[in-house]
């Protein structure tokens, strides 16, 4: 009977102890996962970090950047400039009816005009390198275009019959059109004038810009066209 007891309360401190066990072990399962998430956050924040490091020169170059094309474009003018106003007279000989010798007219005719060269600044594109800034500007072009046919002179050359016709007023109009479009060529394959519309721009933007704290002495500005 004694011996019965005793296996029997041998029984139940095994039981015990695996029931303790049991229990320890279940309670060591949940720290091996928040473990292993504390660890992986641990690595990602680590990580980021070092991206962020890595990345840090080129952020700050990039505010730099921004920050002077800001300064540029606000110091600049916002719309279309005009860099050149080029004056002309167009000189154009018409014959209207010619071998007639009673109403043959044979005329030369002189217009005053005025063709507006630049550009629109809002194209104009700024890079900075080092302690240099580029500014990429847009290609010059007619901005406007003016003739005053009030202004507008004939001369009769020889040729005329005895009693030369009168001017039609589609006739002006078509002389007007033919005269403004031929300048206009003429003023576009003219690289001389284009080169000094540039001269121009440049001579005007590099000191306004230069008086502007955050460039002078600085930055050395160059024009690319």
């Amino acid at each position: 009977m004694a011996e019965n007891n005793e296996n029997n309360e041998d029984n139940k401190k095994e039981k015990k102890e695996k029931n303790e066990k049991v229990i320890i072990r279940d309670k060591k399962s949940p720290l091996i996962p928040a473990l292993i998430i504390s660890v992986s956050l641990f690595l990602i924040l680590l990580i980021i970090v070092v991206w962020t490091a890595a990345r840090k020169p080129l952020v700050i170059k990039q505010l730099i950047e921004t920050n002077i094309s800001t300064v540029v474009m606000e110091t600049l003018p916002a719309s279309e400039y005009v860099c050149m106003v080029y004056n002309y007279q167009s000189i154009t000989q018409r014959a209207y009816n010619p071998g007639n010798w009673l109403n043959a007219r044979n005329l030369l005719i002189v217009l005053d005009g005025t063709i507006k060269l630049g550009f629109n600044c809002a194209d104009i594109t700024v890079r900075q390198n080092g302690s240099r800034l580029f500014l990429s500007m847009p290609p010059i072009k007619i901005l406007a275009h003016e003739q005053y046919p009030e202004r507008a002179r004939s001369y009769e050359l020889a040729g005329s019959g005895l009693f030369p016709r009168p001017i039609k007023p589609q006739e002006v109009l078509d002389l007007l059109g033919d005269s403004k479009a031929d300048q206009e060529r003429q003023v576009e394959e003219n690289i001389e004038l284009i080169l000094q519309a540039r001269e121009s721009a440049e001579a005007l933007f590099k000191p306004l810009l230069e008086m502007n704290p955050s460039i002078r002495g600085t930055y050395t500005i160059t024009f690319v066209w």
